[in-house]
Order: C-alpha cells, then sequence, then structure tokens
C-alpha cells in the first residue's frame, strides 16, 4: 500500500487529502494518507488531516519510502511555487498520481508524475497532462488536449478538445475554453470566464468572453 503525503495547506492540500481517504475508505483503493507537510509553526493538524513536519522534511520522507503530491498553487507567483517543488529535493519516483475511483480518464490518457483527477472529473481520449497537475472535481477535459506541468484545472472547469495549455496555468471554477485554444506559460483564466481566444503567457483574462484584465506579475503576493 502506498502512503501518501500532501504537500500545502487548508484549501486542495485538504480536498486531495479527504478524496484519498475516501476512495480508500468506500472503494477500497490501496493508498493510505499519511498527513500533509506544512510551514506554519505549531500546527498539529489541518482540518483533521496530522501535520507530519514542514516541507523541508520532505527529502527524509521520501528516503522512508513515502509519496508526495504538491498542492500550492494559486494565481500568481507560480514559478516561485514551481521552484518551491523543486527544491524539496523528492525523486519523482516518489510523486503520486492519484486518480479517484470515481472520476473518468479515458484509455490513451497520459497522466504525468504527481497529477491528480479528482472525483466526478473527466479526461478524454489522447489527453496529456504533467507533472504535478491538479485536475479538480467535476472538470471536464476534451479530448486530444495538452495540459503541461504544475497546472490547476479548478472545480467545473470546461475544457475544449485539440486545447494546448503551458506550464504553471491557472483556470478558475466553472470556467470554459473552446477547443483549440492556446493558453501561455503562467497565465490564468478567472472564474466564471469564457475563453475563446488566445491568453498570452503571464496575462490573466477574465470575463464573457475572457479578456485582458492584467499581467500575472501584477497579482503576486508572496
Amino acid at each position: 500500500m502506498d502512503k501518501v503525503i500532501v504537500i500545502g495547506g487548508p484549501g486542495p492540500a485538504v480536498s486531495v487529502g479527504n478524496a484519498i481517504m475516501h476512495a480508500a475508505k468506500n472503494f477500497g483503493s490501496k493508498v493510505e494518507l499519511a498527513g500533509i507537510l506544512n510551514d506554519n509553526a505549531g500546527v498539529d493538524d489541518i482540518n483533521g488531516i496530522p501535520v507530519l513536519g514542514v516541507l523541508s522534511t520532505a527529502e527524509k520522507f521520501a528516503s522512508e519510502g513515502y509519496k508526495f503530491i504538491f498542492t500550492i498553487y494559486k494565481i500568481g507567483g507560480q514559478p516561485e511555487r514551481i521552484r518551491l517543488f523543486n527544491s524539496l529535493g523528492v525523486p519523482e519516483s516518489n510523486f503520486f498520481t492519484f486518480v479517484h475511483p470515481l472520476a473518468y480518464v479515458a484509455p490513451g490518457v497520459q497522466l504525468g508524475a504527481g497529477s491528480v483527477v479528482m472525483p466526478n472529473a473527466c479526461v478524454s481520449h489522447n489527453t496529456k497532462i504533467g507533472v504535478g497537475s491538479l485536475i479538480m472535481s467535476n472538470a471536464y477535459i476534451g479530448h486530444d488536449t495538452s495540459i503541461g506541468n504544475h497546472c490547476f484545472i479548478a472545480a467545473a472547469a470546461c475544457i475544449g478538445s485539440y486545447v494546448t495549455i503551458d506550464d504553471g496555468v491557472w483556470i478558475g471554477f466553472n470556467t470554459t475554453v473552446r477547443g483549440r485554444q492556446q493558453i501561455g506559460k503562467f497565465a490564468a483564466a478567472g472564474i466564471g470566464s469564457v475563453v475563446v481566444s488566445d491568453i498570452p503567457e503571464e496575462e490573466i483574462w477574465i470575463g464573457n468572453p475572457a479578456r485582458f484584465h492584467k499581467k500575472v506579475s501584477d497579482s503576486i503576493k508572496y
């Protein structure tokens, strides 16, 4: 049985952790949630999930055979968060790819190490999802689509077919991306947006139809 540690805090880390426990309890998935790594001092648990240590202990846990899922993503600051991920010293063989039993992943889909497909999400055929990307609950990914590394596709997002999404992209809740669009590195589409044009890298677009809002760098808060 794989023992999995989720790296992050309240939000996606807890959601993914709960999904892992749900899969084990209700569907007999051979995976155990060990806990969370989080840098907040003095925190023993987050929403009832034990905090096992700070992020710098990841390499030690990896040497003990634990697997990892990384969830520290948000609009703005993606390059910094990806550098944080790469600095943890966790070999790719210790990344855990999790597909909840209630998700549908079509034959021929390629899932990168450490990627997640949450309950009721649907990933259609010939799609590729990169390392560490999170496909949250009820999201739909069309066929022949490419999603890069460290992307976050929020709940109820709908991505059309033949879409190309580069590394570090954030797609907000209930956002729709029309087929054959391209979304550049570290770009974002805000909540409820309807994307019918290509989004250049490092830009945030919002609205229906989605239009340029501001540069991602204008939103960075560390």
